[in-house]
Formats: structure tokens, sequence, C-alpha cells
């Protein structure tokens, strides 16, 4: 036998399939991706490359082969015992699989089930995958009812009764239940239960890939490149060309139709027995004889049945150019008369008999395609001729069959043989007419020879050669249905035929049938199957009806059958939504283009109209409401109402003013010889119509008796049926204004007339929404219906006035179910016309009583108050609710349309015209009345009793979101507390929903019917036919998720206490969690619910509610197991991202069980009876998925990588466990590395795609947030060496970009805001700012609102632009530039992280210095560009200079290169003098940070040009300092002398922001400066500079205010001014100036002195301003005369003695405070108890001073006075302290931080020798030897 196609693609290998690295594709997943209305899921390459294999293409082109049964043992066993043998799949002790078991289970499903080896194990594969979504869709535990009877508020209810609607029975414990789900017997049912699954969802898959080969797309998806591809694929496995199928007989591949048509017939038998038999006589073991099983059998062959036959309608569809061959025909309704059972489903389970209507209709529908109707029809009429002898219609055995079988069929009550049977009439007429045609002809024939025989009187002799003629002519004409006429005895008495097409009109009722079969078949929610296969079973009974017209003629019956047939069952709400229907195939454009439909039914009906009121109109209202119309279709109905011909009415019987006319023509016809006014008004009222079109028939117009007795005419009367109408309306309402000819109109026929327009005028909208026209042709078409209704009233009013005037009088009524349907006539009419004419709407309903207004309660909840909530009045609640939704919709997309003032334009201003008039109070008061409504019909959802399911499904779609988006609407953009907010309209309304739930006081009869919608979204809607009630239970459980996700924002958005709606929500999370298991389209919205719960948690300030405690263990565990899988095998990046996004919330908001979970794959109770390490990460963990995912990042999207890399690094910031678990896996780092160090610059990428570059630098960010956590971790245990070296070879991406935050296109931003605001004057573009209520991602959408502009700035040709240039393109591009923004601040606060964390660890590392500087100087470079002044950056910049700083600091101590340094110096000057009024208060933070920098540098900077080891760097050091010293003079004259005299001047002014730090920062700088090498050859320059600014004259100022500058008695300025001075008196010239310049004089003078000479002065004195004067002498003064001493020697001395002198206390205590301690007198503790290093430097200085002096006194003792100071008691005191160390260190106390710090540093090596302790013991220490050496000497 050949080889079979590879089946890796069908089967992947099982390893890792067990392992869950790779997902089987399911015939389930491939049905749900099919039916993706998106068309998302079938994009996928996966399901594409799927579906496109050989091998399961096979499975399609042989029909059901993908369960053969297991007869060919050597191919498929062969491959089965391939598959599982132990080198494919090796066994291992951890894993959660059984190869055995898996084995085992496969052989036994392929003996139950009677399916290949291979098939089976495909189904148990499936089932292991499954089995997570199998827990959480299994049963409720007594755990989950007692939490929703909590949250139901329903804590003393039954079991059964928790939520109304639902019983709930048998619960049992969560332990039990997962017992009873582990075990083997349970094991198996789910298997066999996966079997019929895959069994169903097969064939629908094969039924889906039908209807898009032959109806050239998906039934719920518009065709997309994916469908394309696979539509092109099987037309090929097919042997069919894309061309063929087309329905034209030369290109219709008919033998091939046929072909498939019968392989499914003989398909089709076996399903229908199976489906008849019990299971006991399927299966073998008896534990699969459950009732649930049974039934779900008999639903699966019934299911599979049903769709191979929509596959064989779909082919006899196609292929109706010829008969069918007698075998179909024969087969088909042999199947037909087994199909008895049908009736009798109704009995069994909902599954099942919810499958009755479509096998019904199918079987109808097919029978009537086989008979063909209008080529047999064709074939009597003689049009065509039977194309081969093998059609059926030449078989007369299989005419007696299909005879028999109807008849049989009809006889047992069976209604779907009804309209079959109705169709078989005519055809056996056809039959018998054709029969006795031909039998008159002979007979005629024969006795014609007769006659010429006898008058001949010849001689007949017969001849052997040759037949008697009449013979002759008799098998000439015979028929191949003759035999069947004469064997069935209908070759001469039709009446049996006739009998049974009256028992076919008149008891069976034919015509309700084919309506109610028909009303199924359309595009409504009650709709069966897809759009476009009902379109065309529609067709079978539209040709059914025009065959029988002849038989049956124009009666009410048909009419209304005809009906039912052209609307499908659609009404007004159900034409929305594209229609995947062929223009070509559309049943409204066959019926206008069938010449016999318009002619009988149609023109009939316009003929009898307005006599016969109803039927023309509804004709028009289901004709006209297709958007697959073509255009001369559309027009012709349209036309026909604004020029109808003629006039049907009685003529009353006071008119006689007409004449007979042809009368020789006996055709009943007449003219009118007077006018005849159809209305007129009372007489004493006349004056009122003189502006109003008169409906007046003119005499000499003709018209004609239709019936001989009565006045009933038509008058050829031509005139506009739609003004009639709008007058008829008006009339209606003035009943004694007006006397009208034609008669009121009653209720029914005001409804038709409203439900008309209303249809017109909203098809029109539709299909200008679905044109490329621009929104101001969008509502011409519409308000011309408008105004030719309008035509014929007064001038004061116009339709839209007469319907709200109609709804009026409605509701004053009495309420009656009379008048319902003209209610929610009136209600479409309104919905219609909003679009329109908004302000008309929003006027009306102001005033109108359907709504609560102003105090009145609203007729709403009067109309629908019953308990029984019935067919007609659930049709006005669902009109009320989807106008009311139309109308919030409305007041959001209108918000700036409101706003914005009208140009003088002519058509813009009459677009504008569209809203005038509208305050915004009435838009307010409407929408909070609205959502009060809304809110009634929310609570009364529990008590109401609905005809059916879908009745509840549809009102919870369509009521919840109308909340929900009042919320979002009004919290998603702007902010709410400016005056200007856009959505202030809808704020009270949606403060009332937030206040409705979230407020303490709020019960639960509003929370029911969400928990009601949860608790039926757990039992999934797993049929596949009913494909609009399945999209209606989707979108109501989506509703609730959404409004829920809403209202718990809402409370995180404010931080609101919701702790009412949170407890109810949180003790719900289990069927949160079971919904994600339901079905895919509910994953997303739920995740986002539990995301929003678990952040509303962490936010409580005590331990927050835990989501694994309520989810418990067993729902956990498969919740997280389902969504571990991410969307595998779809891969979908929005719903990858939203799962990734839950798990790094869990991560970061406290839920430590949970996130616990996530890292460690292990749940509390696993965990407990494990016993692996809590730091491993399983390979089941999230933690290693995403780990996984990682070492491929270059390969994912871009969108999922971001998603994982904050998961782990929210993982690495919450639980700094997992960076061991990180760390065991290290190969996702070099792929980390790897990716940054292939980036390339993102100002090059940005030109091109500006998404790419702000997705890379996102990403560039996280994972320098991780390399930096990975650093701080390994430093912690000293492993971090090798792991920083590597780095430092990749950081050329972060050295490029890091810090840059070049991004930000201010003149696109600038330019936008500026033409926004003039485009629309009223609203700016901060309205459109998103808010933080909704999580947002990089991208188009990141800061504005796109979506929102969207629908509110539509309106505007400007918007999208001519070339989608517009504004919207503009708002896109600063979005994509705010986010690249937004990443670039994220990447270089990382890079910021990383960076300190690299230098940390490498301190001395050449190249990270290196680097280090080079991003301190790209900082400042940065900076320096011209960037916007928002807060924003204003912090980015200060948090640049910091980091510069902090770089430059670790750098200073380690001997930079001084070209490295001197560059950065530049840069820096560059930036600090470029700081415009540095002191200004929103200056100031930012350039003391650059000042600290500054110094720093200039250490940096003198530091390395100390560093003079070789000759060749003395050479390059001098070349150096050269260049430095001008920026250093630079720095003198900005910084220093003008900041100085700045700083004093601003000191005097009390509001300044000026502190002391400031002045000692710019003394610093000045020190740092001075000690620049080379700068004593610069005295000449400092001392001008400083002349120039008057800095000594403000420093002196400064000191001699210091005293009244002092800051709660602190004289602080007296010491930084001196201070000051003092660095400056290091250079001799400048010292020899402040001598000159009397500085010594003011020292004495100032007020300060004073307070100098007091005896308190000292180190610790009681306050603070003696000591800070103490402070003023040893660090200022003393040092100050020292420095002036030793630059100008004997010529100052005289001047410095007299200084000394003038404070004798402080000389006197100076030599006091180091007397040796002595027990026997008390002395001061406080102060000699100490010593201090300032005291140690204040007696060197004097100690020198005193003793130069002294030296200069013995040659001029005249002029040098003596200084009193006790220098020998001194001495002794010195040595008595140098010799006791011990006793020294007790008593040495810090004054400072760096003093403290020099304590804490150990002395140098050279001193450690010594026994010295701290660096600050060595520097006292060695002052005080230098103060023995000194004073020693000056003794001598």
């Amino acid at each position: 036998m050949a080889e079979s196609p590879s089946d890796d693609i069908y089967l992947p290998p099982l390893e890792p399939c067990l392992k869950g690295e790779t997902v089987v594709l399911s015939w389930k997943l491939i049905a749900s991706a099919l039916t993706d209305p998106s068309g998302h899921r079938q994009s996928s390459s996966l399901v594409v490359d799927y579906l496109t294999d050989p091998l399961v293409q096979s499975f399609f082109t042989k029909p059901g082969s993908a369960f053969d049964p297991p007869g060919d043992k050597n191919l498929h066993h062969a491959t089965f015992v391939k598959k599982t043998a132990a080198i494919q799949v090796a066994p291992a002790p951890n894993d959660k699989y059984d190869i055995s078991v898996i084995k085992e289970d496969a052989l036994w499903l392929s003996k139950n089930a009677r399916i290949n080896e291979v098939a089976a194990l495909r189904v148990v594969i499936i089932e292991f995958q499954s089995r997570p979504q199998n827990q959480l869709l299994g049963p409720l535990s007594n755990q989950d009812v007692a939490n929703l009877r909590e949250a139901s508020g329903a804590a003393n209810a039954q079991t059964t009764n928790v939520l109304p609607g639902f019983k709930i029975t048998n619960t049992l414990d969560a332990a039990e239940i997962q017992a009873n789900f582990e075990k083997p017997e349970s094991r198996k049912r789910r298997i066999f239960q996966t079997y019929l699954d895959e069994t169903r969802y097969y064939a629908a898959t094969n039924d889906y890939l039908f209807t898009l080969m032959l109806q050239e797309s998906l039934p719920t998806s518009p065709p997309t490149d994916a469908s394309r591809t696979i539509r092109k694929s099987y037309l090929e496995a097919y042997g069919m060309s894309p061309k063929q199928p087309q329905k034209s007989p030369g290109d219709t591949p008919t033998k091939t139709f046929h072909a498939l048509i019968t392989q499914y017939l003989n398909l089709l038998p076996d399903s229908v027995s199976r489906s008849q038999s019990s299971i006991d006589n399927i299966v073998d073991d008896k534990i699969l004889l459950t009732q649930e099983l049974n039934d779900l059998s008999i639903q699966t062959w019934l299911t599979e049945a049903l769709h191979r036959m929509v596959v064989v309608f779909q082919l006899l569809d196609l292929s109706s150019d010829v008969f069918v061959p007698a075998q179909i025909a024969q087969q088909w309704f042999s199947l037909v008369g087994a199909m008895g059972f049908l009736d009798s489903l109704q009995g069994f389970s909902q599954g099942v008999a919810d499958l009755m209507a479509p096998l019904q209709c199918l079987v109808c529908v097919i029978s009537l395609s086989v008979l063909n109707l209008p080529r047999m029809m064709a074939f009597f009429e003689g049009d065509v001729d039977l194309n081969t002898d093998d059609e059926y219609l030449a078989s007369s055995g299989v005419l007696e069959q299909i005879h028999d079988v109807l008849e049989v069929a009809v006889d047992s009550g069976s209604s779907y043989a009804v309209p079959v049977l109705f169709a078989w009439v005519p055809v056996v007429h056809a039959m018998f007419s054709s029969y006795q045609e031909r039998a008159e002809r002979r007979d005629a024939i024969q006795n014609e020879k007769a006659v010429e025989n006898y008058d001949s009187a010849t001689q007949m002799t017969p001849s052997g050669g040759r037949r008697n003629s009449a013979g002759s002519i008799t098998t000439i004409d015979k028929r191949r249905y003759d035999d069947f006429l004469i064997n069935k005895s209908l070759d001469r008495d039709f009446r049996r035929v006739q009998v049974l097409a009256v028992v076919v009109t008149d008891k069976a009722h034919v015509y309700d049938v084919i309506a109610n079969m028909s009303s199924c078949l359309g595009a409504s929610d009650r709709a069966i199957f897809p759009a476009s296969i009902g379109s065309r079973m529609r067709v079978a009974f539209l040709d059914l009806l025009r065959v029988t017209y002849p038989f049956v003629g124009y009666k009410s019956e048909p009419v209304y059958a005809l009906l039912a047939v052209l609307s499908g069952g659609q009404g007004y709400w159900d034409l929305f939504g594209p229609d995947p229907t062929l223009a070509k195939q559309d049943i409204v454009n066959l019926a206008l283009n069938d010449e016999i439909i318009v002619e009988s039914y149609f023109q009939q009906a316009l003929n009898r109209f307005p006599y016969e009121f109803i039927p023309f109109l509804t004709l028009c209202r289901a004709l006209y409401s297709s958007q697959s119309l073509t255009e001369n279709n559309d027009e012709f109905i349209l036309k026909l109402l604004q020029r109808t011909p003629t006039l049907t009415f009685t003529l009353p019987e006071h008119f006689n003013d007409y004449q007979l006319a042809y009368e020789e023509d006996n055709s009943n016809s007449f003219q009118f010889l007077e006018d005849f006014p159809l209305l007129s008004t009372v007489q004493s009222r006349k004056r009122t119509t003189a502006e109003e079109e008169p409906f007046i028939i003119p005499a000499g117009t003709l018209g004609r008796f239709i019936v001989d007795e009565g006045r009933i005419v038509r008058v050829e009367y031509e005139h506009s049926a739609l003004a009639l109408l709008g007058k008829r309306l008006d009339v209606n309402l003035f009943t004694n204004k007006y006397a009208i000819e034609l008669g009121n109109l009653n209720i029914e026929e005001t409804a038709e007339v409203i439900s008309l327009l209303a249809t017109l005028i909203r098809t029109e909208c539709l299909r200008a929404a679905a044109s490329e026209d621009s929104s101001s042709e969008t509502a011409e078409n519409a308000l011309a219906i408008v105004g030719e209704a309008s035509r014929a009233l007064s001038r004061t009013k116009d339709i839209i006035t007469v319907v709200c005037d109609t709804l009026d009088t409605l509701l004053d009524g009495e309420s009656d179910a009379q008048m319902l349907p003209a209610l929610v006539a009136c209600l479409q009419f309104l919905h219609a016309v909003l679009p329109i004419c908004p302000g008309r709407v929003w006027s009306y309903m102001s005033r109108c009583a359907l709504l609560s207004n102003q105090g009145q309660g609203g007729r709403l909840a009067r109309l629908v108050g019953n308990l029984e909530l019935s067919d007609v009045r659930f049709e006005f609640l669902i009109s009320a609710i989807r106008l009311f939704s139309d109308l919030i919709d409305s007041a959001m997309s209108s918000s700036v349309r409101r706003k914005i003032t009208t140009k003088a334009n002519i058509r813009q201003k009459q677009n504008n015209d569209m809203w005038l008039g509208i305050s915004d109070k009435i838009v307010t008061q409407i929408s909070l009345s609205i959502v009060r409504a809304t809110m009634d019909v929310l609570e009364s959802l529990s008590t109401w009793r609905f005809s059916s399911e879908l009745d509840r499904m549809v009102l919870v779609r369509d009521v919840v979101p109308i909340m929900d988006k009042v919320v979002l609407y009004t919290f998603s953009i702007d902010d709410i507390n400016t005056k200007a907010f856009i959505m202030s309209t809808l704020e009270p309304a949606a403060k009332y929903v937030v206040d409705s739930f979230l407020a303490p006081s709020a019960g639960s009869l509003r929370i029911q019917p969400l928990l009601a919608t949860l608790v039926a979204a757990t039992r999934p809607f797993d049929s596949t036919v009913y494909s609009k009630t399945a999209e209606a239970f989707r979108a109501q459980t989506k509703a609730v998720l959404e409004l829920a996700r809403s209202l718990v924002r809402v409370a995180n958005y404010f931080d609101r206490p919701s702790s009412t709606v949170e407890n109810q929500l949180f003790k719900a999370t289990p069927f949160v969690a079971r919904v994600c298991a339901c079905h895919a389209d509910f994953k997303g919205p739920a995740i986002e619910l539990l995301e929003a719960l678990v952040i509303s948690a962490g936010k409580s300030a005590g331990e927050p509610p835990s989501l694994l405690g309520y989810l418990g263990p067993q729902t956990s565990r498969s919740f997280l197991q389902l969504l571990s899988t991410l969307d595998k095998p779809f891969n979908q990046a929005q719903e990858v991202n939203t799962i990734w996004r839950f798990f790094s919330t869990i991560v970061r908001n406290r839920q430590q069980w949970m996130a616990n979970c996530l890292l460690t794959g292990k749940t509390p109770s696993d965990a407990k009876n494990g016993d692996s390490k809590a730091t491993d990460a399983p390979s089941s963990s999230v933690l290693a998925s995403a780990l996984d995912g990682l070492t491929s990042i270059s390969k994912i999207e871009e969108s999922e990588a971001l998603s994982i890399l904050d998961f782990i690094t929210s993982a690495q910031n919450f639980w700094p466990w997992t960076i061991f678990a990180l760390q065991k896996n290290t190969s996702f780092l070099t792929e980390l590395r790897g990716y940054v160090r292939n980036l390339k610059s993102s100002s090059i990428t940005s030109k091109s795609n500006p998404l790419q570059a702000c997705n890379e630098a996102r990403i560039a960010a996280y994972i320098a947030e991780i390399f930096a956590m990975q650093l701080f971790h390994l430093r912690q245990i000293g492993q971090a060496g090798t792991f920083a070296n590597e780095l430092t070879r990749d950081l050329d991406y972060y050295l490029r970009d890091g810090v840059a935050v070049s991004g930000y296109n201010r003149g696109l931003h600038g330019n936008f805001a500026r033409n926004f605001s003039n485009q629309y004057p009223g609203c700016t573009l901060d309205n459109f700012k998103r808010t933080l209520f909704e999580p947002r991602s990089l991208g188009t959408s990141f800061y504005y609102a796109l979506g929102f502009a969207d629908k509110m700035l539509g309106f505007d040709s400007g918007w999208i632009g001519v070339r989608n240039n517009g504004f919207r393109s503009e708002m896109e591009k600063a979005n994509a530039n705010l986010s690249l923004v937004d990443a670039q601040i994220s990447l270089y606060h990382s890079w910021e992280f990383l960076l300190l964390e690299l230098s940390t660890c490498l301190p001395s590392n050449d190249t990270l210095k290196k680097h280090s500087l080079q991003v301190a100087q790209h900082c400042l470079e940065a900076n320096e560009e011209t960037q916007s002044h928002d807060k924003v950056f204003e912090r980015l910049a200060e948090s640049r200079v910091s980091l510069s700083l902090m770089l430059v600091q670790r750098v200073v101590d380690s001997a930079p290169s001084p070209g490295d340094v001197t560059q950065l110096l530049t840069a820096l000057w560059a930036t600090v003098s470029s700081v415009q009024e540095p002191f200004a208060p929103e200056n100031i933070s930012l350039y003391r940070t650059l000042l600290k920098l500054l110094y720093v540098t200039l250490r940096a900077q003198a530091r390395s040009l100390n560093q003079n080891d070789t000759a060749a760097d003395k050479q390059a050091n001098g070349l150096s300092a050269a260049a430095v010293s001008q920026t250093v003079l630079s720095i003198l004259d900005t910084a220093v002398a003008k900041g100085f005299r700045t700083l004093v001047s601003l000191v005097h002014d009390s509001q300044s922001t000026i502190s002391p730090s400031d002045i000692a920062l710019i003394n610093a700088i000045l020190q740092a400066c001075l000690c620049i090498p080379g700068m004593d050859q610069n005295q000449t320059q400092v001392l001008n500079i400083m002349a120039a600014h008057d800095a000594v004259q403000a420093a002196v100022s400064l000191y001699s205010w210091a005293d009244r500058l002092a800051d709660q008695g602190d004289p602080i300025y007296g010491e930084l001014s001196l201070l000051f001075l003092l660095e400056l008196s290091t250079l001799p010239r400048v010292a020899e100036q402040l001598a000159c310049d009397g500085l010594l004089n003011h020292i004495t003078t100032a007020n300060l002195a004073s307070y100098l000479r007091r005896s308190n002065v000292k180190p610790f004195a009681d306050s603070v301003g003696p000591q800070r004067c103490y402070s003023i002498w040893a660090k200022g003064i003393v040092p100050l005369l020292l420095n002036i001493l030793t630059a100008l020697g004997a010529t100052i001395a005289p001047e410095v003695a007299y200084v000394l002198n003038q404070f004798p206390n402080l000389m006197q205590s100076s030599v006091d405070r180091f007397e040796p301690p002595d027990d026997g007198r008390r002395r001061d503790r406080t102060d000699r108890d100490y010593i201090t290093l300032l005291s140690v430097s204040e007696i060197h200085s004097l100690a020198l001073m005193t003793r130069v002096l002294a030296a200069l006194r013995a040659n001029n003792a005249r002029d040098v006075p003596a200084v009193e100071w006790d220098a020998a008691s001194l001495l002794e005191s010195v040595e008595f302290w140098i010799d006791r160390r011990k006793l020294l260190r007790e008593r040495l106390v810090t004054l400072g931080p760096r003093e403290a710090e020099w304590r804490s540093m150990p002395a140098s090596d050279r001193n450690k020798a010594r026994g010295f302790e701290s660096k600050l013991e060595e520097k006292v220490i060695e002052q005080l030897e230098l103060v023995r050496i000194v004073l020693g000497e000056g003794l001598e």
C-alpha cells in the first residue's frame, strides 16, 4: 500500500504534547477558529498549515475518514506503535503522564468507539491536554455554592434557589469532586465524551470548509488572506479551479458535485441509524452507559448528519442546472422515509430537541432541491431537455418512491414533508397534463387515419417490414414518467393529486410551515444557519411559491409566506452588521429579478394598495432591507414609493361625478368628471390647509371598478405614496380636523407605515456608512426620504414631528398589547433618524413620557411591568433599550460637535444644524434618565419570566453595555476635575451607575443578574448550529464581565472604597475563572476583571483578600494550568499580553499564595506534600515558561517580549528569591545580552519605524533592570565580578541611547496642539488625553485616545484628510512619539540603575571609569539640548545631573585621565553657564546639583593633573592644565564671583529660596578652583574678577550683617563670608589686596566682634549662637590672619597682633581647653572634657602666628605689640595629650559628618605601626606634634 502523508501536523510527536509544549489542534479548536467573527484565529499560521496539510485534506476529500474503523491494521496500527514507542516518549519519574495508561486508553477507545488506533490516540491526547478546562467546567462544589450564596445576598436561601432561574442540586465538597475526577472510570467517560465532541466538530469543520469553497467566505467572518489560502488549497484538492464554482453551466463542475453528494449520502444512513440506537448497542464497556452520554451520543450523530446534510444542500444548490441522477434521488428519499423520528425529538434533552428544527428545515429544502422545481417547470414548458438518461425524472421507479414517501410522511403528520408534497403537486400535474395532451393528440391522429383509410376503401394488407403508424406515434411520444402515472393510476384520474393539494393547503397549512421554517433561516437572533446558507434555503421556498402561484393565486396565506421567505424572520434590529451573502445569491435580489414573483405578488399587492394596506408596505420593507441589493433593485422600490402609479380604494356612495368609459371593452372602466379630493378639511378649519399639499384626483382621470358589485376602484393616479402615508399619519392625530376618503389608519396600519419609514431611513444610513463617501453625503439620501414623507405636511411640521406626536398619543392612551407594535415602530423610527437628525431626537426625548423627566415617572416601567414578558412586550423593551444605547453613543460622539462654533461654510453649517438648540443640560438630563431606566430593567431581570432563554440573553446583552459605556466614556479621557471636561454631559449618569453598585448601601438586587449570567456561562453553549444564539450567549457574558471590570477599575481609579462589590466579585471569582474555560472570547475580559480585583485588593491597608483562597486549590490549579498555555495554539498577541499582564499584577499586588503558584508551579497543598525547594522553578511553572520565551526573544513578537520581561522584572523586584531560580538557568541572560548587543541606535530606527524604536527601547530598559537586579544579588554573595565584566562588553546601545531621551518632537506637538485648537474651537488636545482608568500600552493610542477621537471627530472631513493626512495621522504620530519618549525615559532610569550597580561591582575597572565619565558627559549634553518645559523633562534633567554627580563621585578617587575629566568639565561648564537666572525658584534645585557636580569634577580635575608619574604624563598634564585654567577662570567669574554676589543680595530677601548651603557650595567650588595646578600663575586675573563683581565687598558686607541675618540665633553667614575670604586669601596677591582694603578693621568693628568677645563662646556652648561664633573664630578669623600674615609679613604684623589681642577670652580659652584633666577642681565639663580637631587646628594656627609675631617683635618691639597667650602651659598640655594616646582617643569628639567618616577610617599604613587607630586620631596627633615643634622652637 502507498505510504500515507506525514501525520506530524495532524498528531505531533507525543512527548512535547504530553509536556504541554505543543498543543494538538483538535477539531473543536479548528471549528472555533473558522467561526471566529474577527478572523484572527483562522489567520494563525498553525491553523492554515493544519488545514492545508495533505493528510488533513484527505479527511475531507474522503468524508468521514478521520474516524475510520480499525479495519486497516497494517497502516493505522503501525503508526500507533511507532507514535507510542519508548524512543518517542521517554518515561520520566516526575512527569504527570504515564504513557502506558495513554496507550491502554487509546486501545480501549478504539474498541468501544470502533475507530482506528491513531484517531483514538489523538482523542486521548486531546482529553489529556484539556483536563484543566474539563475540571473548570465540572460540577460546582459546596464552597462555590456558599460563596455564590453570600455574593448574591441569598445566604438563607435553599441550595437550589441561590439565583432566580437556576437550580443547583447535589453539590459535593471540592475534594470529593477532585477525587471523582481522577477515577479511571471518570477519565474514560471524559475520553468518550471528547470523542463525541470531536466527531461533532469534525462534521462542523467539514461544513464550514464547504461553505468557504462554495460561498467564497466562511459562515461568520469576512474573507481574510488566510481564508483565501485555505479555499484555494481545497479547490485544488477537490480538482476544481478557483473560477469554477460559479453558477453558469459552462463552469459548474456538476459531475464533481454529484459525486460528492453521493459520498455524503452514503454516510448519512450510518449517522441516522446511530442516532436511533441506544448507546449500549454501540459500546461494550458498561461504565459508558450513563444518561448524559446517551443524550450526547444522540446529539452527536444527529449533528453529524445535520452538517453533512448542509454540505449536500450546498452542492445541490450549485448544481441545479441539471436534474440529479436517479441514484441520488433514490438515496435521498429513502433517507427521508427513515426520518419519521424527527417530530419526536422534542421529548429528548435540550441539546437533542434543539436539532429538530434544523433537521426538519434541511430535509425539506434538500427534498425541494432534489425535485428542482425551476428546471422541472422549464422542462415541461419545453425550454430545456433531459441531458442524460440518468436523470431522476427518467426513472419511473424513483418517481414512485418519491410519491410514496411523501404520502406516508404527510399522513404521519411530518410537517417538514408538507412543502415537498406541495411542490410535488405541480410536478404530477405537469406530468398528467403532458400525458393527457399526448393522449388527446394521439387519439386525434388515429381518428384522422381511420377516416382516411375508410374514405380510400383500400384493402389494408399487413406488411412484415412496417409497424402500425398509430402504434409508432404512441411509441415516439411516450415519456419515461408515463409508467409512474399508470402504475399509480394517475393517468386517468387526477383527483387523488387534487385531494393531496387540498390536504397540504387546508389541513397541513403548508404556508404556515413555510413561514415558520423561513423565519429561522435569516440573520435574526433565532437564526439556525449562517445567513448565506439560510438565504439559499429560502430561495428553495421562493421557487416553490413561484411555481405554485398559478394553482393558488393571490391570497393572504401565500403573500404572508412570501414575506416570511423574503425577510427570514429579520426585523428592523437585524439590519445591522455585515451581510456575508453574495449579491448574486441574495434572495431579495433574486426575487426582484424574478418577473413571475414581481408580477404575481408584488404587482398584485401594489394594485390593491391602499385598499389592502399591509401587504404592499410589508413587501417594500422586506425587499428594501437587504444590504446586498444591486443598484437597479435599490432604486426600484424607492422610486415606486415616490411615484406610485395607481390608487385602490372604495369610492364613497355620495360621489357620482364619473362616467363609464370604454364600455365596448366591458372593462368596467370609468372617468372622473370632477376633481376628487382624497382628504378635505372640516369646514370651520379651512384656512389651515393653504400651505399643505392637496391630494386631489383631477377630473378626466381614468379608473376601473375592480369587482362587479360594490364600489372598489383602482385609479390611474400617480402620486407619492411616501408623502400620502406621511399625511395620513398626520391626519390620524387630528381626526376631527380632516375628512379622508381613504379612511383613518388603524393601529396596525400606523405601526406598518412608521416601520417602513424607519427601515427605509436606517437602510440608507447603513449603506452610506458602508460606502466610501464622506460623512456629509451619508445623510443626504436618508434626509431625502424624510423630506419626501414630510412633503404634504404643513410648513411647521415634518414626519419626525408627526411620529413623535403619534408616540406621545400612544403613551398617553391606555396601555394594551394592541398598541405595543406601534410603540415599537415609533422607537425604531427615532433610532433610524438619530444619526441624521440627532438634535430633533434629543429634543423630543427631553419631553417624552417614556423616560422619567423632571420628577415625573416614566411610562416604560408601566408598559413592561408585568411578570410575564410576552414577545410583543419584550420587543418593545428591547427597542427602547437599543434606542437608549445609541443615545448614549450619540452623547459621547457629539461631545466636540456640540461645542464647536458654526463656520461660514454653508455645507458645514447645514451639518452643524443637526445639533442646533440642544444644550448640554438636556443631554445630561436624558442620559441620567436612561441610566436610571436601565438600572430598573437590570433589577427586574431576576423577576421577569421570559418566553425563551434567548430573550433573557439578548436583554442582558443589550442592557448591561449601556452602564458599562457610560462609565467607560466618562472616565477614560480628560480630567474630570477641569471646567472644560469634555464628557461633562455623561458625568452624572456615570456617577449614578458607580454609586448604584459601589455605595455601601447598594443591595444585591443589581448584582444578581450579573452573577446569574456568570453562572450560566459556566455551562457552555456547545451547539455547532445556532451561531446567532451562541453569539448572544457570548455577548451577554462579555458584557457582564466588562461592566464588573469597569466598576472595579473606577473604584481603583478614584481610590474609592469598593468593599461591597469587591467582596461580591471576589466570592464570584470561581465562576469568573470557570468562564475562561468556556470560550476563548471570555478569557480576555475575565482575566482583566480578576486583574482589576487584585489591584483593588492590593491597595487595602490590611491583608488583601486571597484570590487563591477564594478560587480554592482545585480551581486555582486548573485555572493557572489553563492560563499557562497562554493562547496556544493561536498565539494572538493581545490575548497573550493580557495573560502576562495578569501574572505580573498577581506578583506585584501582595497575592503571595497565587504568586508562589506562578513562580514555583505548585499550589500550597502541592508544596506541602512535595519536598523541592521554593527557589526551584519547575519546568511547569509560569516563571519557567517566561524564561523559555526569553531564550528566543528575537523571534517572538515585541509586544509579547515586553509582557514577559515585565513579569520577570516584577518577580525579581517583589520576590527576591526568584533571583536564585533565575541563576540556575542563565542561558536567557546570554540571549538578552545578545539582543541588546545587536540593537541599532534608536535615532536611526525611529526615522523609519518609531514604534519599533520605542519597543526596542522599552525592552532594553527591562533587560537593564534584570541585569542590575542580577548584579545586586550576585554582589551580596560575592559573585558579581564575572557577570559584570562580561556585561561591560555589551553596553554600546545603552552608552549611545541610555540617557538621551532625544525622541521628543517638540515641533510636532506644538503645531498639532495649535492647529487642533484652531480646527475644533471649544476643545483642546488635552481633552483627549487618556486617563489611568484603563491600562495602556505603547503605540498609536498611547497618550491620546485615538478610538474616542475617531468617534467624536469623524464628522469632520479634516480628521481623516483627503489622503489620510488629516489630524488623525497627526494624533497617531504624536502618540507614537510620546510612546518613544516614555520608553526612553524608562530606558534612562534602568540604565542609571544598571550603571551604578556596575560601578559598585567593578570600582577599579578602567573601561567602566571611561564609560562613567562618558555617560556623565552625555547627561549634560542631553540637558543642554532644548526640550519641553514639561515637568517630566524638568525632573529628568535633575535626575540626569544627579546621575552624573554620583558617577563622577565614584570616579574621582580612582585617578581618571586628565583628558577625560577636562572633556567632562568643558561639557559641564557649558551646561552650567547656559542656565539663565540660576537662583530663580524654578531653576535653583537643578542648579544646586550642577554646582555640586562642578565641585566634584573640579576635584577630579585637580587630582588627575597632580598624578605626575612619568615625564610623558607631566607633559600631557601641562597641556591639560593650560586648557583647564581658562575654564576655571570662567567658573570663578560666573559661578563664583557673580554667583556669590547674587546670593548675598538674595539673602536679604525674605521670600528667597536661598539657603546657607548655597554659599557653602560656592565656597567649595572656589576652593576646588584654586586647587587646580597653575592657578597661582593667574592671581592677577582672579583679583580682577573679584574686583569686577565686588565680591570681597559683598563678603565683608555679609559678615557685617551676619548678626541681623541670623537664623534662630545662628549667625551662619558670618562664618560663610569669612570662609569665602579665607579661600581667596590663599593667593598672596589677593591676601595683600584684602589687607589693603582694611579687612582686619572690618573684622574687629563689626557687630559680630562684640559677640565673639563674650565669655560663653566655645565649641560646646549651650546655644547655637556661641557655638557658631567659635566656628567663625577658629575656622575663619584665625586661619585668615595667618594667611594675611604669611602674605605680607612684617608690614601687617602690628595689625594682626592687635586683632588677636582684641579677643582675650578666645585666646585664653584656646589654651585652657587643653589643660590635662584634674579631678581635684570642677570644670565646665561641656568644654574642657573634650578635644576636637578644630580646636587643635586653632592652637596650631595660633602657635604659628605667635611664633612669627614674636620673631618680628624682636626686631620691632615698638610697632608689634605682644600677644597675650600662655604658650608655655599649652606646650605642657600638648605634650601630656601626645603621651596619653588612649585618654586622647576617649576625649576626641567629631564635629560634622566628615570627621565622623575620618573616625571610622583606618590610619595610614605608616602610622598604624605607631598605634594610631583612625584617620581622625592621626590628623589630631600630627597637628599636636607640629604645635609642639613650633612652640618648642619658640621657647628656645
